[in-house]
């Protein structure tokens, strides 16, 4: 896999001022990626636009079960293959304390179902790969305001340094810190729960000689106590992901993220300190985990949505957050579908409709992943798995 994608399509100044783009959707993650294949396929143009200065293997892993794979099949049938045959359904698991007593070491309870772990990289990058050609991605831009009060006229966009762009239909997809909800919700910044992450993946050759459950190519590890997880799964033919969890008191990044996570699981099973020591340490992230109280609106109420987790930041605990946005794609391309974008009055309808029925599906969730998260660090939670863990496999053997 190319490490880094560059943009393509890049937009020149004279260019971008001929003729407004049906919509722009500001964020280059599976979210917006996804977004724009729905859309660019029912015909409208489109335009992604991200801060960031290329696409780069960043993040972890995240799960994909039949509610994921069914939208990314909405969306296309040859991606959705494409993206499942780069994801691993975990066959084996072991579960310990942090002094090394194993308390679960058996087939995975979700081996032989649709879950599947995969690499958010990869996910971005066969989304990226496979944009239709009318779509344009622009990088290094950085979203600082849009003016839309002139209904009349298309929604202008402003940038860092870069020239201004105009849609009939912004949609933001730009994570915890949306700038666009910043406008269109002003609810201030996320809410950080108290817990700080650090995630990374390693190519499985630097980790040799390797042991169980990663032997077969399909394992998922986790290392649950004194109120911190970590947790490893391979996440392709190539690399294990892995993740971190731990309370701290802030959500200030440290200066060495490597060394930062080193220390927080300090005497930890080896395997632990190798995942880490083994991780390039620039691709190492360190972020707080936040959320937000559900809004029973998201956009302007007229040509402005918001999607993923700038519309429903979600706490990692149930493991949606990606299916979620995947589902937003698909659900704003049907409500927008035939829709004529320069009435305003069918533009403002949809984009309610949309998000009044997505607003039904993740209210509930977001407050159930916010109680499981806190239950995630609770002194019995390596116990509460260990009983799950044992319950699942028990049932599906059945």
């Amino acid at each position: 896999m190319t490490s880094i994608l560059r943009q393509h399509n890049i937009m020149t100044p004279s260019s971008a001022n001929t003729a407004p783009l049906d919509i722009a959707i500001i964020g280059a993650g599976p979210g917006g990626l996804s977004a724009a294949h729905a859309l660019a396929n029912r015909g409208f143009s489109v335009g992604i636009f991200d801060r960031a200065q290329v696409l780069r293997p960043i993040g972890a892993a995240l799960g994909l079960a039949d509610q994921g794979y069914a939208a990314l099949n909405a969306i296309s049938p040859e991606l959705c293959t494409q993206v499942h045959s780069k994801a691993i359904n975990p066959k084996q698991q072991l579960l310990m304390r942090p002094n090394g007593e194993v308390l679960f070491a058996d087939e995975s309870p979700m081996a032989g179902t649709s879950f599947t772990w995969l690499g958010w990289f990869t996910l971005q990058s066969c989304l990226y790969k496979a944009l239709p050609n009318p779509v344009q991605l622009n990088l290094n831009h950085t979203l600082t305001e849009f003016i839309s009060d002139q209904l009349d006229t298309p929604i202008c966009l402003k940038f860092l340094n870069q020239a201004n762009q105009f849609a009939r239909i912004v949609v933001g997809a730009d994570g915890y810190r949306s700038v666009v909800r910043n406008k269109t919700v002003g609810d201030g910044p996320p809410l950080y729960t108290g817990t700080m992450t650090w995630r990374g993946t390693v190519p499985r050759n630097n980790l040799v000689p390797l042991e169980e459950p990663f032997i077969g190519g399909a394992g998922f590890q986790l290392v649950v106590g004194e109120q911190k997880n970590f947790w490893m799964m391979d996440a392709g033919a190539d690399r294990i992901a892995w993740g971190g969890t731990a309370p701290q008191g802030s959500s200030e990044k440290s200066k060495s993220t490597l060394d930062t996570a080193l220390r927080v699981f300090e005497n930890w099973p080896s395997i632990v300190q190798t995942m880490i020591r083994a991780t390039d340490p620039l691709s190492i992230i360190e972020t707080g985990v936040y959320d937000r109280k559900p809004v029973s609106q998201w956009g302007d109420g007229q040509r402005i949505t918001l999607l993923g987790d700038a519309a429903h930041p979600i706490r990692p605990s149930l493991g949606l957050g990606t299916t979620l946005a995947l589902q937003d794609a698909v659900t704003l391309a049907e409500m927008l579908d035939a829709v004529t974008l320069t009435d305003i009055t069918s533009v403002s309808a949809a984009l309610t409709r949309y998000e009044q029925t997505r607003i039904e599906i993740t209210t509930p969730l977001q407050k159930k992943a916010s109680e499981q998260g806190l239950a995630s660090h609770a002194d019995d939670q390596a116990d509460r798995l260990k009983i799950g863990f044992e319950a699942a496999l028990a049932s599906r053997k059945k």
